[in-house]
Parts: C-alpha cells; structure tokens; sequence
C-alpha cells in the first residue's frame, strides 16, 4: 500500500485568518474527494471544525433548475467537491447574482471559462498552464495563497494614501481660497501676494502630500470590511472633512492676525507676515491630521513616516532661508518680524492639530461602516 500526503503550506493558515478578518470569505472549490477538501478546508481554516458540510458536484442540479432553496445552500457553503469546470463556472454567477465581488484562482486549463467570469481572476505562474495566465486578470508568480492576502492589504493601502493625498491637498488649497477672501473684503492691507501663494503650494503642500504617498498604511488596515465598489476616492463624507479643515486653518489664520494686532502692533506688512507664517506652519503641522481617527495620538501611520518628517524638516528649513537672504524676503514682500509675531504665528498654527487630536481622543471609538460584499472563490 503506498499513502500521499500533500500538506498546506504552514503559512495559508494566517492569510485566510487574515481574509477572514478583512471581511473575505474564502470557498473551496475543487475536484478532489468531499472527505478530502473537508479535511483541508478544516485544517488551514477555511471552515469550522465542527462544520461537516460539504456539496460534492453530483448533488448540484443544472443551472436552469437552481431554485432560491439550493442558491441559499451555495451560497451557506464553503466546501463544494468533485465538481467539473461548467459547476464552478455557475458557482461564480450565482455568488456574483448574489451581489458578491468574486475573486477566482485556478491553474489548469478547465479553470479558465471560471476565471474569465469571475470579476477578478488569479491564475499560478509556476504550475499555471498558458492558457489559465492569458485567461486571469492577475499572474500569481509564487502560486502562494499569502500574496493574495498581501496584495489585497497593499491595494487598501494605496487606495487609502490616494485618499490622504486628495484631502490634504485639497483642504489646504481650498483654506488659501478662503484666507484670501475673508482678507479682501476685511483687511485688503495685509493680504496675501500672489507668490505667497505660489511658495505655500511649491513647497508647503507638495511635500508633504507627496510623503503621505509613501505611507505603509495603519495596523488596522485588514481588520475593516472591504470597500463598496462604488464609492468614490473622495466621498460627500471626505468633502466635509475637507471643508472643517479648511476652516480651522482659516481661523488660526484669523486668530493670529487677530492677537498680533492685539500684542504686536497693526502694522499691515507685519500682519502679512504672520499671517504668511501662520498659515504655512498650519498646513505642515496639517499633515499629522491625517493619520486615521482609530489610531494613537503619536503612534500612528503618519507619524512612523519617515517620508513625511523628511517632508516636514525641509519645509521649515526652506521657509527660514527665504527669510535668511534679503533677495528671497524682498520676492516674496517680507520682512524681519518682532519674536512675538514667530510665537503668536507659531501657537495658532497648531490650533488645527489640537482640536483634531482633541476630537481623536473623544471619538476614537467610532463605528466602522458597514461592510459590502465580498468573496474570494479558491479551487484546490
């Protein structure tokens, strides 16, 4: 008597655990004996070890004679065995009628009519045939179960840096829309010049949005349910967000205009000046509003960005030496300001972070949204 045995691979264990956690279901669809994908779907987690139920290709009635009752049990099912390449084919369209997003991995030549339904289809580059890699959307090089996993975190993680990028930039810009217009009508003096403007975009906002490009994405990132599909990059939620960070940058601006003609004097070009200052020191300190609402004060995604301290030091380090050399400040119309217009500029920039973090620290607790649907059908 000769016995094989063809264990999973220690790791797929922790990538469904991963999946399932993200808010993936995994299903197991396969040719092998229903005792046998029991046995595995049980030993690398895809099913409960008290669940016993598996559907074998001979119990499915044809597609045309699927009632409401049997696509209830496929769909309450995460084993299905002995089943020909037409059922697996009809095991994606029911899950995809279902209103699931159905990601298919395969490797043979019958799996390809599977994976050209499926509304992603992964193919095996090393035991892959030509014909299951030119049918997928996507070529697993490694053949291994824990990329797909990783490549599922490194898309929420790009998807998630778009996001930061586009609210950053965007709320900064729209606070410069709105410094300049309170200005013009209430202190035309001490508005802001258009190359003012022009440096807080080269360098104030690029840099930083860039760096935030470049993050890793927070801790929690496979914990959360997947995305709707529908949704956009930018939200109606993002744009109110957008707008209550515009106009606290706008009011640290005005607060600080407000205390420098307080406690330093009325002087329009000093105002200007703070104002300038204010408002570029602001967006910088911006940046660390973006880390997620769930994630610590310090110890977050923004702040373990190297990028974005690299991003920050030399944005301070360009605003001092424009005010280094009298060539830069004449360019840009500033001037050598008292230390206190520095503090007061430098306080009410900060106004921004402070009452984000505050309200981080009151509601970090939050409800995550409610999950969309999706599935990832796997073949043994």
């Amino acid at each position: 008597m000769v016995g094989f045995l063809d264990p999973p691979r220690t790791d797929i264990k922790d990538a469904i655990s991963a999946c399932h956690s993200a808010g993936i279901r995994i299903v197991m669809i396969t040719g092998d004996h229903p005792m046998t994908a029991l046995n595995i779907a049980k030993k690398v987690g895809i099913t409960a070890l008290e669940d016993n139920k598996v559907i074998a290709g001979s119990e499915l009635p044809e597609m045309e004679l699927l009632g409401d009752e049997w696509k209830e049990r496929i769909l309450s099912t995460t084993v299905f065995a002995r089943t020909t390449p037409k059922q697996k084919l009809e095991i994606v369209d029911v899950y995809q009628k279902a209103g699931y997003i159905v990601a298919m991995t395969g490797d043979g030549v019958n799996d390809a009519p599977a994976l050209k339904k499926a509304d992603v289809g992964i193919a095996m580059g090393l035991r892959g045939t030509q014909v299951a890699k030119e049918t997928a959307s996507i070529v697993l090089k490694d053949d291994s179960f824990t990329s797909i996993s990783q490549a599922v975190a490194h898309g929420r993680e790009i998807f998630q840096n778009i996001q930061r990028f586009v609210i950053y930039l965007v709320s900064c810009n729209l606070s410069e829309i709105f410094i300049v217009t309170l200005l013009g009508f209430f202190a035309q003096g001490s508005m802001l010049f258009p190359l003012q403007i022009l440096f807080l975009n080269m360098v104030t906002d690029v840099f930083p949005a860039l760096a935030l490009g470049l993050g890793k994405g927070d801790s929690t990132i496979m914990q959360r349910p997947p995305r709707d599909p529908r949704m956009d990059i930018v939200s109606s939620r993002n744009w109110m967000v957008i707008l209550i960070y515009a106009l606290m940058m706008t009011c640290s601006v005005l607060l600080s205009i407000f205390l420098c003609r307080i406690y330093v004097g009325s002087d329009v070009r000093v105002i200007n000046n703070v104002a300038f200052l204010t408002l570029a020191s602001s967006q910088l300190f911006h940046v660390f509003n973006m880390s997620s609402l769930h994630s610590g004060m310090l110890g977050n995604e923004v702040t373990k960005n190297k990028f974005v301290w690299i991003a920050l030091l030399l944005c301070f380090f360009l605003i001092v030496v424009v005010y280094l050399f009298q060539q830069s400040r004449d360019a840009l119309n500033l001037d050598i300001i008292p230390f206190q217009a520095w503090v007061l500029a430098g306080l009410s920039s900060m106004l921004p972070l402070v009452l984000v973090q505050l309200y981080k620290l009151v509601f970090e607790k939050r409800s995550i949204p409610g999950r969309s649907k999706k599935t990832l059908v796997r073949p043994a």
